[in-house]
């Protein structure tokens, strides 16, 4: 499985410290986590619900791609989601579902995006014992320049 995930460049590492300090979607508070695509142009699509002035000249290129290959068996697809679960903002009950996949030791789970509910998101536990069995590589996001402004 290749997963995606868009960060300004200073962020580009594996610690989930963002998530960690201020929770998501799919983790609260306290428990670090990476947040990717199935697609980089869905983790494009993403980053512009934090950043939306991404595709500007002066602000594209402080962003990168990692690119993350995980096995297969590692990437748990859950049966049902909890409700309410791409609510805006973020109910508690999702970031406890995540936080619940976490300790039940899934390394990454695949849900639904919320900005686009026809693509696949991933939530990575980089604490997890088999993290090391993922790797990833880091590279300039590179942007057509009919969609730059």
């Amino acid at each position: 499985m290749i997963i995606y995930r868009l960060a300004r460049n200073e962020f580009c590492d594996v610690s989930g410290e963002g998530a960690k300090r201020y929770g998501g979607r799919w983790n609260l508070p306290g428990h670090p986590a990476l947040y990717g695509s199935g697609t980089a142009s869905s983790a494009m699509l993403e980053r512009l619900t934090i950043d939306p002035e991404l595709f500007a000249a002066e602000r594209y290129v402080l962003y990168s791609i990692m690119e993350f290959t995980c096995p297969d068996q590692l990437v748990y697809q859950p049966k049902a989601l909890p409700a309410a679960w791409d609510a805006i903002p973020p109910m508690r009950a999702s970031q406890e579902f995540g936080v619940e996949l976490f300790s039940l030791g899934h390394l990454c789970f695949a849900v639904p995006s919320v900005v686009d509910k026809s693509s696949i998101n991933f939530v990575i536990n980089p604490l997890n014992k088999n993290f090391n069995k993922m790797s990833w590589k880091t590279y300039p996001l590179e942007l057509d320049q009919r969609i730059v402004r």
